[in-house]
């Protein structure tokens, strides 16, 4: 019988022997595949079609959820103060695809305090280009709030009515 150091010895050294070649073989692959890439398109060839802005970009749709301060409908605008007081400027484009839940809408149908939901592409630092908005309308209350006033109203108890500790 193999002592069990020496059979573990074994195991790891073959499992080394055989993942050695295959990592070798990917690198090799890796350096092929440059030389064998596509030719440059002519001139005359089609161009393929545009791609949308956030994939031209590199870029990646970031969900928001904002309270609308302020709208300019005729620069398809909407701003959200955030809570440091900078003020972000929304962009509503041509492809931007504006629903309420499921049903079709558009930016005339947002109004001022409404707290507007879906995802952007950043433009710069207070401006963002709206990508979907996929619901509107006033926040509900939170029901967080009104549990955290409650809470302290009960502690508040009548000093006749607190019971002190009996002593044994």
């Amino acid at each position: 019988m193999i002592p069990m150091k020496k059979l573990l010895s074994i195991i790891t050294l073959g499992a080394v022997a055989l993942a050695l070649p295959a990592s070798g073989l990917a690198a090799e692959k890796k350096a092929k595949t440059p030389e064998t890439a596509a030719p440059a398109p002519t001139e005359g060839a089609k161009k393929p079609a545009e791609k949308p802005a956030a994939a031209v970009a590199g870029e990646k749709a970031i969900p928001f959820n904002a309270k609308v301060d302020s709208i300019d409908a005729n620069a398809k605008t909407f701003t959200h103060k955030n809570k440091d007081g900078k003020e972000v400027k929304f962009v509503v484009t041509d492809k931007t695809e504006i629903k309420n839940g499921d049903a079709a809408a558009k930016l005339a149908d947002i109004k001022l305090g409404d707290t507007v939901s879906g995802s952007r592409l950043k433009k710069s630092d207070t401006e963002y280009e709206v990508v979907k908005i996929t619901k509107f309308g006033v926040a509900p209350a939170k029901e967080k709030k009104a549990e955290a006033e409650k809470k302290p109203e009960a502690e508040k108890k009548p000093e006749a009515e607190k019971k002190p500790a009996e002593k044994k």
